[in-house]
């Protein structure tokens, strides 16, 4: 049976509660300490208090408040699945499939407990510390399909930064890699409320278990006004 995991970015909004009071994290961190510690304010896109407050997050990232990863994110997209509210077949397949990249924390699962953080992708020097450790957590998870829920931006960045690193990346991963696009009937790409069409699709995959991404397209065609482009990249 084939092993698929699907790829969703982070969201810029963070929850900043906490449910618990530890220090240890469920996951392997490889923190860009000294990235994340000396960020200016252009990186962060922010003047003043607001900087201070959120270099200030960085510099004191350790401390022992965490919450779920899946709690952490609080944007459009990451509120719209509504988690808490899925049954726990829904939450298993979701839990086990779905990986969430970091800026700040590499690959993470949903249930992956976190700290909070201000790391945008634009960061100097971030994508150039990330770019080979994605790959090689992706390859250490040895799936045959890794469905890209990224951004095209993000994607570009991470995938296939330029000609010779596309090159490279291409020699070294294990998988394959399924771009997913989210397209109206004549076929132009959908912009406006793309995260919340992207998350209807995900819930019905989760509801469904779907692991056979040639089902991906009957699947969500059947009572919604959009539908998916999907392209293939090969080893």
């Amino acid at each position: 049976m084939m092993k698929i995991i699907f790829l969703l970015p982070p969201s810029e909004w963070k929850n900043s509660e906490n449910k618990y009071n530890s220090e240890k994290l469920s996951f392997e961190f490889k923190k860009p300490k000294t990235i994340a510690e000396n960020v200016t304010e252009k990186d962060l896109k922010c003047h003043w208090k607001r900087f201070e407050e959120w270099l200030e997050l960085n510099k004191n990232i350790e401390k022992p408040e965490t919450i779920e990863a899946i709690s952490r994110y609080s944007g459009v997209m990451f509120n719209s699945i509504n988690y808490s509210e899925m049954n726990n077949k829904w939450k298993k397949f979701f839990g086990e499939n779905f990986f969430i990249l970091s800026w700040m924390y590499w690959i993470v699962k949903p249930l992956d407990i976190v700290w909070n953080y201000k790391l945008p992708i634009e960061t100097k020097w971030l994508l150039d510390f990330w770019w080979t450790k994605v790959l090689e957590k992706i390859n250490k998870i040895n799936p045959d399909f890794v469905i890209n829920l990224l951004p095209i931006s993000y994607s570009k960045l991470i995938f296939w930064k330029n000609k010779k690193q596309e090159s490279e990346f291409n020699k070294i991963r294990k998988f394959k890699i399924i771009n997913i696009n989210f397209v109206q009937a004549d076929w132009k790409k959908i912009s406006h409320w793309v995260k919340k069409i992207k998350w209807e699709w995900i819930k019905n995959i989760c509801e469904k278990n779907i692991l056979d991404y040639k089902k991906f397209w009957w699947e969500i065609a059947l009572n919604y006004n959009w539908m998916i482009d999907i392209n293939i990249i090969k080893k």
